[in-house]
């Protein structure tokens, strides 16, 4: 049994606890937050000890590994205290603030010799998998070009709207939008140059546009949370292959077409999660990439394995990329990587 910790009792956290409650082998044993009755809260949900410092849940509680569900600007202090206390750490994405932050993260874990994931949730996203595999196993040929998007409205749930302050959270870019380029990284490695362009206010890079520069294929992105407040959370990508052309969406409603020549269009079946083989209890369709992404980290913790669908060096190259947007953003030029 795998004893888990996790600091950050808010919306992430709220997730992350509903995957750990359909997992068998793991076991929720404590949780941490300075608002102690948030924390009692959710640990009430699933027989977990609440513990309002994070210290004392480490030094107390029984645990193997520690799960970082706090705002951005936090992730490198609680990940080096972990790795530090000889904990695997799994830590929600963007991996940190900047590149200095990053390293530093990296660092530790390598010292501390543990298991360390960022959260990049849409490499475990069904529909996201599904399309890795279609494009590697080239089911339509040749890839021309790829768009994908996420546009929310802006975003007003978080603890004393951290969120919205750029200095503490990076805008949209780099909370938001890293979703999409951190999957443009892990279909087709880093590109050889960014230019951006994008729309900036109080919350930073509020609304942004990537185009990526690869050899062989064209990949432009767009992500934003400027929308209005009854604008519909989407997140969208149409892939233009050789042969068709694959589409999905969420908003109005969700779809996911191939459209192939000779062919009507169709929806293919993707498959949903599962434990061990068996269909998981509870609602996991709904919890998606987060529950395929913990699963996956605490398989690799389980089984002594080192993660490699995400690897720390992946996490940093994603925000290093975002940096170099958000560089392009602001000089109106292409940025080499």
């Amino acid at each position: 049994m795998l004893k888990v910790g996790l600091v950050g009792a808010g919306f992430m956290g709220q997730m992350h606890t509903n995957c750990y409650a359909n997992l068998p082998e793991v076991k929720l044993v404590g949780i941490a937050d300075k608002d102690e009755k948030k924390a009692a809260k959710l640990a009430g949900q699933v027989g977990a000890k609440s513990y309002s410092d994070f210290d004392e849940m480490l030094k107390k509680a029984d645990i193997d590994m520690v799960d970082v569900c706090l705002p951005t600007y936090m992730h490198k202090d609680y990940v080096i205290r972990s790795a530090r206390a000889g904990m695997d750490v799994l830590c929600e994405k963007p991996m940190a603030m900047n590149l200095k932050e990053a390293s530093a993260m990296q660092k530790a874990v390598k010292k501390a010799k543990v298991k360390f994931m960022v959260a990049h949730c849409i490499r475990f996203w069904p529909e996201y998998m599904y399309l890795k595999e279609f494009i590697d196993k080239k089911k339509l040929g040749g890839i021309k070009s790829i768009y994908l998007s996420r546009l929310s409205p802006t975003p007003t749930w978080t603890w004393k709207n951290w969120i919205l302050n750029p200095k503490l959270s990076g805008g949209a870019s780099l909370d938001l939008h890293i979703h999409d380029t951190d999957y443009i990284l892990y279909l087709f490695g880093k590109p050889q140059s960014v230019f951006s362009t994008g729309t900036k206010d109080y919350r930073g890079w509020s609304h942004i546009w990537t185009s990526y520069k690869y050899s062989d294929v064209t990949v432009v992105t767009e992500g934003g949370w400027d929308m209005p407040a009854k604008f519909p959370f989407n997140m969208c990508f149409r892939v233009v292959f050789e042969k068709g052309v694959v589409d999905f969406g969420l908003a109005p409603k969700p779809y996911f077409q191939i459209y192939e020549s000779k062919k009507a269009p169709y929806s293919p079946k993707i498959p949903a999660p599962k434990i061990n083989g068996v269909q998981a209890k509870g609602n996991i369709s709904s919890l998606g990439g987060y529950f395929n992404e913990i699963k996956y980290f605490t398989d690799c913790v389980l089984m002594g394995k080192t993660p490699r669908i995400v690897t720390p060096e992946d996490a940093a190259m994603s925000l290093k990329i975002i940096m170099a947007e958000m560089k392009s953003a602001q000089t109106k030029k292409p940025v080499k990587l």
